[in-house]
């Protein structure tokens, strides 16, 4: 995602982007199985090898701060994912997903836990914290919440799914004054160029015209303007970097 101006990540030197990345990257596979696992009302543990993964990521840090914030992140992830979830399916309770956070959070002692607090306030103190694992973690949420409006069975299906993409991008602007709007832009880019790819079903083009407008009459007209523009040159700028040279 282009800048104009220089962003400064305070946690970077306890995760860098790459570790960022990852967290989000395994926040999004640990949900992935423990939704599956909710939906299909299974007892089987579909979360696999998963918990171990993550504590086994956490503890293999450099320092006692980092682990606490590779297991901050991993916990903000996960509530993210079950809260943006919950809303669009109408869902009161994920039980797996309460298991595994529960899971990773009993495993820390006091110590352990004190600094996992100091870790999660340091998340939410500066819109720059972590923006990488912010970045890739809004990124995921709302590209599987237009994946799921898409393969919805009818546009009256459609709804709470694409009712809860656009409140998630309203309140991420709202919430991020700084950098929020290049957060929606970065996924406004990336629903683009789903739209370039692949033959998709018509609510595809129906239902991300829904959520444009949608934006377009909450957003002030110039701010709206800039996030589309913003778009548009992240998608340009994917489309040069895949011809051939």
């Amino acid at each position: 995602m282009p800048d104009a101006v220089p962003i400064t990540d305070a946690l970077a030197r306890l995760a860098s982007p790459e570790d960022q990345r990852h967290a989000a990257d395994l926040a999004r596979e640990a949900f992935t199985r423990t939704f599956r696992q909710a939906a299909a009302e299974s007892p089987a543990d579909q979360a696999g090898d998963i918990p171990a993964r993550c504590r086994s990521w956490v503890a293999s840090a450099p320092a006692p701060d980092a682990a606490a914030l590779r297991l901050a992140m991993l916990l903000a992830g996960l509530d993210q994912w079950g809260l943006a979830f919950s809303q669009a399916f109408g869902i009161t309770a994920i039980p797996s997903l309460t298991r595994l956070i529960g899971d990773l959070r009993t495993q820390t002692d006091a110590a352990e836990d004190a600094r996992l607090q100091q870790q999660m306030e340091q998340l939410d103190a500066r819109e720059s914290n972590a923006i990488d694992f912010k970045i890739s973690l809004r990124r995921d949420i709302h590209m599987a919440l237009w994946h799921a409006m898409v393969g919805s069975a009818d546009p009256e299906s459609a709804q709470p799914i694409l009712r809860t993409l656009g409140s998630l991008l309203l309140t991420l602007d709202a919430r991020m004054p700084e950098l929020g709007w290049r957060l929606v832009a970065d996924t406004l880019a990336h629903i683009q160029i789903r739209l370039l790819g692949a033959e998709l079903p018509p609510l595809a083009q129906s239902g991300t015209q829904q959520l444009l407008d949608a934006l377009r009459q909450a957003l002030p007209a110039e701010h709206y303007k800039t996030i589309l523009a913003h778009a548009a040159s992240a998608m340009l700028d994917w489309q040069r970097a895949r011809r051939p040279h």
